[in-house]
């Protein structure tokens, strides 16, 4: 009979996850809770037959060294979507496990336990995990019969939809089974994500933000809304931003006058986590990229200014026309930035 565990959050996880790779060493499978239901985990010389099998995941170096190819797309769903109920099944021409027609599918399920257990399990090689379909422990337990060797109880799991199946490759990505995680995130998380910076996030980056999109728009024959559907995702953030103000009011207007649409700007200060989700940083001054570098160093791609080597100054408390002159230089300059993310 397996080993019997019930999941307590508050306390110390530290042993269940010793014995959870213990017991996957010791050539045994370890039923886990999931996010559809119960998991099972196990090593490829483990006799298990549970359908569409995954290798359990984690990073996409970890992943890149089993000779995977990992597409932008790949690695921006792995860092923005997972953990979640998302398999992703890449070109591979290694020898893995879940290679078919050449492509291995990776699983990163969205459960606390799963922060710890996929670490503490990685030197094991490959692991592969699937889901059983059952929503108690114990009928997960019963499926898997003698292989079992350890069994985490959580009680009743809601099950819903499965998991999303999404092929991804350097051409693109496509669904092969749809599933719990919705296609409209997939596009909003496979966008390239564009962030602007300034000092205050009112002025010159909302200006920038919305006038790229204006320009993005016509470019794609698509509306701003559509963007990212279409590949795009522009945002805007201030190093010394407090976060939940409007955009300037002649921001706002002179924007309108320029076609873009700044009236439902929420300002928001730069954090990690905007700057390790970007693809692009672009600031305003070198002052700016001086606070990012001192404040943020090594999390995201390294920033650059909008204007080549100059800086765009603010106008902040000027009239009108400052505003207007400021916004044809940022739709000068995103000109240039153009091509770069469409082609010409």
């Amino acid at each position: 009979m397996p080993t019997v565990i019930d999941w307590n959050p508050t306390v110390d996880p530290s042993d269940l996850v010793r014995q959870t790779r213990d017991t996957l060493a010791a050539g045994s499978a370890v039923v886990l809770p999931g996010d559809c239901g119960y998991l099972a985990l196990w090593q490829p010389a483990v006799a298990i037959e549970l359908p569409a099998p995954a290798v359990l995941a984690w990073r996409a170096d970890e992943i890149a060294a089993l000779g995977v190819s990992i597409s932008q797309a790949a690695r921006r769903l792995m860092h923005r979507a997972w953990p979640a109920p998302l398999v992703l099944e890449l070109a591979t021409t290694a020898e893995l496990p879940t290679a078919t027609s050449n492509f291995a599918r990776f699983r990163c399920p969205d459960h606390p336990l799963f922060d710890l257990v996929i670490p503490a399990v990685a030197d094991l090689g490959p692991v592969l995990v699937a889901d059983t379909g059952d929503s108690t422990a114990d009928a997960a337990m019963q499926r898997l019969g003698d292989a079992a060797g350890l069994v985490v109880n959580a009680g009743e799991r809601p099950i819903g939809l499965p998991a999303t199946v999404l092929r991804v490759d350097e051409t693109g990505w496509r669904i092969t089974a749809p599933g719990a995680f919705p296609q409209n995130e997939i596009e909003r998380l496979t966008a390239r994500i564009i962030l602007f910076v300034c000092t205050g996030n009112t002025c010159r980056s909302p200006l920038a933000e919305g006038l790229a999109k204006k320009l993005l728009a016509d470019k794609l024959g698509c509306s701003g809304e559509e963007l990212p559907a279409r590949g795009f995702w522009m945002l805007s953030a201030g190093v010394s931003a407090y976060g939940g103000g409007t955009a300037a009011e002649e921001a706002r207007a002179v924007a309108e006058e320029f076609g873009a649409n700044l009236h439902g700007h929420v300002s928001r200060p730069v954090n990690p986590q905007l700057l390790l989700a970007a693809d692009d940083v672009i600031a305003m001054t070198r002052s700016h990229l001086h606070a990012l570098a001192a404040r943020y160093s090594g999390m995201g791609p390294a920033a650059r200014l909008l204007c080549g080597d100059e800086d765009l100054d603010d106008p902040i408390g000027a009239g009108m026309e400052v505003y207007r002159e400021c916004a044809r230089t940022i739709l000068r300059h995103l000109e240039r930035f153009i091509p770069e993310w469409v082609g010409s």
